[in-house]
């Protein structure tokens, strides 16, 4: 009997060793590029079918989803891979028997919640009519400088309409465009993201748009541009363009300096994912500094404080899970503090891991005054994708308006946008059953009504996957591109 109890520790302390050397080699090779992703933050099932085998090419272990790609995208993939293993093939099913033992058989919903009825808005259903078949908006922004409303299409169309819907502008553009900026007296520039779709290729371009039809390159041979931003970081009193080149294994954060012939690009970071940036002085030093979100990967939000000569000290804010699905930001005082806070958003559920996630939603973080956050408020909103901090209701604080791209469509299709009105005790959620007319890509606030209170505008991309069929026959049989949100505020 000693010898039957003797083999049984022997057998137990074997295996305790083998799940703790299983456990050291993932946290080492899968928390070495970005945060270590924990095993119960998706299934086993995703993690097998989906997750790991991603992994494993990323590793350089199995490079067959190389013949999968475009062809024209597969050369610049490669460059985004190790040149050597990463790990051994034993090494490697160590790692996944870790997941799989660890993670769970199902993820748990969010928590349900109810909401009010939308009452601080009066939602209105719109059919542009320049659009045919399916809405396939990949962006809306408004100039209010000149009282426009830019949108742009799937099929690179770039199209302004003034305030009451009457088309003043159109042009075709070489690809869809993800959006613009405005500045008073200078032309807007438009970023082209090349190829819309995830793709590595460097095809993208920035555009200045000088009216009717005209535009002017700025730069191009860039990576999925999805943001531009300005400011003069280098201080010669010229602005500057900072370009968020998203791609997809690969990206850049580039610097475009404004100099008398053009601009010349500085690489900051070459991480894929990045998002959007905030340009402004942060520390006081008169100097611009870049607040970035990179959404893929390593996905974090980072301050780059300028140290000049287009240097910059990186200091990472927040960093996330590579399967959080980051997706938007803004900053806000929301506690009145004087300290700018971090409005963030997560929800991006399209590449491996297509589940309904219990830590998707919308997040408040608190600035303690030394650019420490913590979280101070979190709402689930499945598939969450943009977030807007505004004083809508025009009583002193802020409320937010989100949308998802990502809703559970089986139950509640009508949080693909959910109004977050803030009470001074909390946020109190508002849906509409309009939020279910269609797949809201993007979003805008502005006074589309001169009533000195700001509306919203959602454009659709309708991609039909994983909709059930009453819904899509919905969206086939009364296609709305553009959800107006007009504000019922009483001045």
């Amino acid at each position: 009997m000693k010898y039957v109890w003797l083999s049984c520790l022997v057998l137990l302390a074997s295996c305790a060793s083998k799940e703790t050397k299983e456990a050291r080699l993932a946290q080492q090779h899968c928390g070495s590029c970005h945060l270590f992703p924990e095993p119960a933050l998706l299934d086993k099932q995703t993690w097998d079918k989906h997750v790991l085998p991603q992994m494993a090419f990323r590793m350089g272990l199995d490079l067959s989803p190389l013949m999968t790609l475009d062809p024209a995208d597969a050369p610049f993939v490669i460059q985004a891979l190790p040149g050597i293993d990463l790990v051994t093939q034993e090494e490697f099913e160590s790692i996944r028997q870790y997941f799989l033992r660890e993670a769970p058989d199902s993820l748990q919903a969010g928590p349900a919640f109810n909401s009010a009825n939308l009452e601080q808005f009066e939602a209105n259903a719109l059919r542009l009519p320049t659009f045919e078949g399916s809405p396939v908006i990949s962006m809306i922004t408004a100039d209010t400088l000149s009282q426009k409303i830019w949108i742009s299409t799937r099929q690179s169309q770039l199209l302004a309409y003034d305030y009451d819907w009457i088309l003043r502008d159109s042009m075709q553009l070489s690809s869809p465009a993800s959006s613009m900026l405005f500045r008073a007296g200078v032309s807007p520039l438009v970023s082209a993201m090349g190829i819309m779709d995830p793709n590595d290729q460097p095809k993208g371009q920035i555009l200045r748009y000088n009216g009717q039809g005209n535009t002017e390159l700025v730069a191009d041979s860039l990576k999925r541009p999805v943001h531009v931003e300005e400011g003069d970081l280098n201080g010669d009193g010229k602005d500057d363009l900072v370009v968020c080149a998203f791609g997809n294994y690969g990206g850049e954060l580039v610097v475009l300096e404004n100099v008398d012939d053009g601009y010349v690009p500085h690489v900051i970071s070459f991480l894929p994912g990045a998002r959007k940036v905030i340009v402004q002085d942060f520390n006081n030093d008169r100097r611009s500094d870049i607040l970035v979100l990179f959404t893929q990967g390593d996905e974090q939000i980072s301050l780059m404080t300028n140290a000049g000569n287009f240097n910059f000290r990186i200091t990472t804010l927040l960093r996330f899970s590579p399967v959080m699905g980051s997706s938007y930001f803004e900053i806000a005082d929301f506690n009145q503090d004087g300290n700018w806070d971090i409005l963030y958003t997560n929800g991006d559920n399209a590449d491996y891991s297509i589940i309904l996630k219990p830590y998707h939603g919308v997040h408040i973080y608190l600035n303690d005054g030394r650019n420490q956050f913590k979280e101070s408020w979190f709402h689930y909103m499945p598939g969450a994708s943009k977030a807007l901090a505004r004083d809508f209701d025009k009583d002193g604080d802020l409320d937010i308006a989100a949308i998802s791209f990502f809703p559970d469509f089986e139950k509640n299709p009508e949080q693909g946008f959910i109004y977050f009105r803030n009470d001074g005790n909390g946020f109190s959620p508002q849906t509409t059953p309009l939020g279910a007319s269609g797949r809201w890509l993007v979003m805008d606030a502005l006074d589309i009504d001169s009533d000195s209170d700001l509306d919203i505008l959602l454009g659709a991309l309708n991609f039909n996957d994983a909709i059930p069929r009453e819904l899509s026959t919905q969206w086939v049989s009364k296609p709305v591109d553009i959800l107006v949100l007009k504000n019922n505020q009483m001045n």
